[in-house]
């Protein structure tokens, strides 16, 4: 609802928020209408998101830094109506940039709330940089934001930085699941309550991937995690522990007697066309990016080999193996490399028993079905944090101070 009147807006917002629906209250924001001739020629104002639930309190420390630095109405807390409100007061801004703080499945979610809003915003694709507040942050280490903030660095050097970082794109997949059997409520993509996920009525299951997916023991750990912090979220608040419980369940999977030793068998993996044979791996991991598992590099360092020098924008995906929870510990240890399997940019994957799948850290486990991951149309435009030295942007930074036109 749009008002010209502000008393009459601030009477409405408070009326509407004491009102339930099928016995919840409704979400209601006041949000301002920002004027597009009022930004100055040039200015390209900065959208921030924060996830306050990531990084124990850093996220809401930034939300307050953040909120003094610029103009309020430029910080968005993700726990309050997710990207949208935000999105939506940005929508005829022709040129932006947004920040998100938040692990990658936060920027996952900032990036689908894109794809969904894209046609309807003058501004389709803005380029977001990251302040790292997850567990694994692989995007955000690809970019150079780091392997995690810690609090340390001033806010306003954050601004500068991203005031200096490079545009470049990131490819996205899209994964297509087609079930043989409708999944029950336990198994199956169905099961998930995810926003990047979509599903239809002849068990197909749509996702966009953005980092890497995996199947067998890698997933089967993540599976593992997601379900212990779903009983006991509160545990879940720090990245150093969060990180020595998945260690912990490594540990377990090394001494349990159930392994994925046969998947290789169970498996068929067509790479543009081509049947690959497999060799005798536990897990396989589809990776768009370089960093997995908290910054190991799977793929390896560069070698004469068949394969080409990977990036995440060459329309290329790179399939690796992982013997077990050993070899695992190993290449995320950086002692020793995955096993390189395929390249390519169309795949097409055969599941012929139930297994564990993750898609960008999303876990399920995942009945026979047909797989099929392709290069998407959706569009990602992201900043990677510039090596040059920092120039004087002090002239620029100043004018956060102006309501009218808030910018970086």
């Amino acid at each position: 609802m749009t008002y010209d009147n502000a008393d009459i807006a601030v009477k409405a917002f408070y009326m509407l928020r004491e009102i339930s629906y099928e016995d919840k209250n409704l979400l209601v924001l006041l949000l301002p209408n920002i004027i597009p001739e009022m930004i100055p020629e040039g200015t390209r104002p900065l959208l921030v998101f924060v996830n306050v639930k990531s990084g124990g309190c850093q996220g809401l420390e930034l939300i307050c830094s953040f909120r003094k630095l610029l103009n309020p109405y430029q910080v968005y807390d993700l726990d309050n109506g997710g990207p949208l409100p935000g999105l939506y007061v940005f929508r005829h801004v022709k040129d932006y940039k947004i920040l998100v703080c938040g692990g990658d499945g936060t920027v996952g979610w900032v990036l689908q709330c894109l794809d969904n809003v894209g046609q309807d915003s003058e501004c389709q694709s803005p380029p977001c940089a990251i302040v790292p507040l997850g567990t694994g942050n692989d995007l955000a280490r690809v970019l150079r934001w780091g392997p995690g903030y810690t609090g340390g660095e001033d806010p306003l050097t954050l601004l500068k930085d991203i005031i200096e970082a490079d545009e470049i794109r990131l490819d996205r997949w899209t994964v297509v699941f087609h079930t043989d059997d409708k999944p029950d409520d336990k198994s199956g993509v169905t099961a998930l309550a995810n926003s990047s996920v979509s599903t239809s009525e002849d068990n197909t299951a749509i996702f966009v991937m953005n980092n890497y997916f995996g199947i067998g023991i890698d997933a089967d750990l993540c599976l593992d995690f997601h379900n212990a912090r779903e009983e006991n979220p509160n545990k879940f608040n720090s990245r150093l522990h969060n990180k020595g419980v998945y260690v912990k369940m490594g540990l377990r999977k090394m001494v349990s007697r159930k392994t994925w030793k046969d998947l290789h068998k169970e498996i068929r993996l067509e790479v543009d066309g081509k049947v690959i044979d497999l060799p005798p791996v536990e897990g396989i991991i589809i990776l768009n990016i370089l960093s997995w598992g908290s910054g190991a590099n799977p793929w390896g360092p560069e070698r004469e080999d068949n394969f080409s020098k990977p990036t995440h924008y060459d329309g290329m995906l790179e399939i690796v193996g992982v013997m077990g929870v050993v070899h695992m510990g190993q290449i995320q240890s950086g002692l020793r490399s995955a096993i390189r399997i395929a390249q390519g940019g169309h795949l097409r994957i055969r599941l012929n028993t139930e297994v564990p799948i993750q898609v960008d850290g999303e876990p399920w486990i995942q009945s026979p079905c047909e797989v099929v991951v392709l290069r998407s149309a959706l569009k990602a435009t992201m900043l990677r944090k510039s090596k040059m030295k920092r120039r004087n942007t002090e002239p620029v930074l100043a004018s956060t101070t102006d309501k009218t036109a808030p910018e970086e």
